[in-house]
């Protein structure tokens, strides 16, 4: 009788036990995800468009890039999309909207590029831009005079805005190679710079 009563007892004792530790377990539970909830990474379409580039107008970023160097901005002979298809390779299917410009004297070698490509097809566009620079860079009919702006050249993207930037002008050009190649990058950086400011 005494064994039965305090066996039972026993058996209540462990049950309360028990019953404890799952409130303790439950409470710890909900405590995690209460905080869980609180450091929840944003929802796939914040998150879609927190990584999306800003839109601009192409036009916008033109005039920008056209302001940094004013009467010395020489491509001035708008581009149609058969001359973007034929010299850089990028077909009409491929975006949404450009513009090319090229200088009207042909012993200059100033160029803006600005594509807006098609969902999908920007890195097929910077390609055909990175691939027409490097033509440019290997080309050695070029006149000697234009070989540090060529290699001063840049192809700039920004999401699906893809540029290629050969841009700038140097006022002393009687330097040695190494610093004409340096003074024509920092010119042409300015475009850069202007372009990347438009998406800030």
């Amino acid at each position: 009788m005494v064994k039965s009563f305090f066996a039972g007892r026993s058996s209540t004792r462990k049950g309360f036990v028990k019953r404890g530790l799952l409130i303790v377990v439950a409470a710890v539970a909900a405590a995690g995800m209460l905080t869980a909830c609180g450091n929840n990474p944003p929802s796939d379409k914040s998150t879609q468009e927190s990584t999306q580039a800003k839109v601009v107008a192409l036009s916008d970023v033109h005039e920008a890039v056209k302001a940094v160097y004013g009467d010395m901005y020489l491509p001035e002979m708008q581009q149609d999309a058969e001359y973007i298809s034929n010299i850089y390779g990028i077909s009409e299917d491929m975006y949404e909207e450009a513009i090319a410009e090229i200088s009207m004297m042909s012993v200059h070698v100033d160029t803006f590029v600005a594509i807006k490509a098609k969902e999908g097809q920007a890195d097929a566009v910077e390609q055909k831009l990175t691939e027409y620079r490097e033509y440019l860079i290997n080309d050695t009919m070029q006149y000697p005079m234009n070989i540090p702006k060529i290699q001063a050249s840049q192809v700039v993207r920004e999401g699906d805005y893809v540029f290629f930037v050969q841009l700038g002008y140097v006022e002393d050009d009687m330097m040695d190679e190494d610093e004409l190649l340096k003074k024509f990058q920092e010119s042409n950086q300015l475009a850069v710079d202007a372009i990347q400011e438009q998406f800030k």
